[in-house]
């Protein structure tokens, strides 16, 4: 029996303890109609795939939930109202933060398209990131577009019978060798920390001494008090945002790291040499790797001295260091402690994974690189096509939201980079129109030719 494993925990743990949905969505715009027809040839092949995934609950208290293949498919959704054609941005994030997702008993993927004013279409494609990780979404649709059947490698659950109640069992038990394992590695990865006295997993820091770190900040929840996230996506040609990368001495990933910190600091100035901490999620699947996520993340501290124009190489090398280190093995303690977390109430786990200021200033997630027919559906090509993410069911007056700074996504489809960026900070970034705004400009610092969505 297949079960919930590793990065997949962070968002059951979100969805059971603070009731939110992460939600990944891809979009495209066509120039054209897309017919009823090819729509439900790709949600059939999507609803033979992987996406279509359902959480069972074990029978025994602390075993891992159980994967299974759900046993209906979802039926495409066929807007027939036309919108405006600069509404498509406004009419994908609406479907981001309303499609109803559910893990346990409703559907995990959703396909959507509506007609534009000027005959033309947008299709998007959300799934729970419970599900899958961006690469997963992103292979599962080129295969889908392209007519591929990918059928699923799991059948469907059992439910509640003798042979399942015996797997639980045993899975429970595993898992409290498995927390005394992760107990004891943590133990041992602190003993280190005490003899050498420093931090084996002390950030790599970009251009400014090792001893600076970020200053406390105001909590999220204060400078985000509508929980209401604004986005921007912005498109550039490939080959121009790689020319620009290697003028400064950097790659496709350090200017995109370069970028989105650039526009935060700018939104909202810190003081001199202040660091912005930067996560920055690697993948790791590998061949015939049917997990729902098989991600891990690494963090660099990024430096207010890093402007504009500035040469990137340095950068570049603390991410490699970062990467270096997680290949090594080495991974935050609360990687380790993750089995033991399971063990435990969830309001203790809440408690200690709220606690503290960890979390990131900035996200940047880089998808990957896909040839162009990742854009074309039944022979038409997409004039554009966007990755993003967020979590539905943020509640204004709870004292938890999803992110803070930016986050953003960066997906290349044939010869065209398009990155999506989400802003949590209210007080840096009031609207959508702030952040388009800052966004352009720091593109424009760089010199990077760009098409605002």
């Amino acid at each position: 029996m297949r079960r919930l494993h590793g990065q997949d925990f962070t968002y059951w743990f979100m969805h059971r303890a603070f009731g939110w949905s992460v939600v990944l969505q891809l979009v495209w715009t066509f120039p054209c109609a897309v017919s009823r027809g090819d729509l439900d040839a790709v949600n059939a092949a999507l609803g033979a795939g992987p996406l279509n995934r359902r959480v069972t609950r074990a029978s025994v208290m602390t075993a891992r939930p159980r994967w299974g293949h759900a046993p209906a498919v979802p039926d495409v959704i066929c807007d027939t109202r036309p919108i405006a054609n600069d509404g498509v941005e406004a009419w994908a994030a609406e479907e981001l933060d309303t499609v109803p997702l559910d893990p346990e008993h409703g559907a995990t993927y959703r396909l959507r398209a509506v007609p534009t004013e000027d005959g033309g279409c947008v299709v998007s494609l959300t799934a729970l990131h419970l599900v899958t990780d961006g690469k997963g979404l992103v292979t599962a649709a080129a295969d889908a577009l392209a007519g591929r059947a990918t059928p699923d490698t799991l059948g469907i659950d059992p439910g509640p019978s003798p042979r399942t109640v015996v797997a639980d069992t045993g899975d429970a038990v595993a898992g409290v060798v498995s927390a005394g394992t992760g107990i004891a590695t943590a133990a041992g990865a602190l003993i280190r920390t005490a003899v050498t006295g420093r931090s084996r997993r002390a950030l790599p820091v970009t251009g400014a001494e090792p001893s600076r770190r970020r200053r406390p900040r105001t909590p999220i929840r204060d400078r985000s008090p509508r929980a209401q996230t604004t986005w921007a996506i912005v498109s550039v040609p490939a080959a121009e945002f790689a020319a620009v990368a290697q003028r400064h001495g950097g790659t496709v990933n350090t200017l995109f790291i370069a970028l989105i910190t650039g526009a935060l600091r700018s939104a909202s100035p810190t003081g001199p040499g202040e660091h912005l901490k930067v996560g920055i999620p690697v993948d790791q699947r590998g061949i015939d790797d049917d997990r729902a996520n098989a991600t891990a993340g690494v963090s660099v501290l990024v430096p207010g001295s890093l402007r504009a124009g500035d040469d990137l190489g340095s950068l570049r090398q603390d991410c490699k260091h970062a990467y270096s280190a997680l290949t090594a093995g080495e991974r935050a303690m609360i990687v380790h402690l993750q089995p033991a977390l399971r063990l435990l109430p969830l309001s203790v786990v809440v408690a200690a994974v709220t606690s503290g200021d960890g979390m990131p200033d900035v996200m940047t997630s880089n998808i990957g690189s896909y040839p162009g027919d990742v854009a074309t559906l039944a022979g038409m090509q997409a004039t554009g096509m966007a990755f993003r993410g967020d979590a539905i069911g943020v509640d204004p007056g709870g004292p938890h939201r999803f992110g803070d700074g930016l986050q953003a996504w960066l997906l290349q489809a044939g010869d065209t980079v398009t990155i999506s960026v989400a802003a949590f900070d209210e007080s840096a970034f009031a609207d959508g129109a702030a952040l388009r705004s800052g966004l352009a400009a720091e593109l424009d610092r760089w010199g990077v030719l760009h098409r605002i969505w």
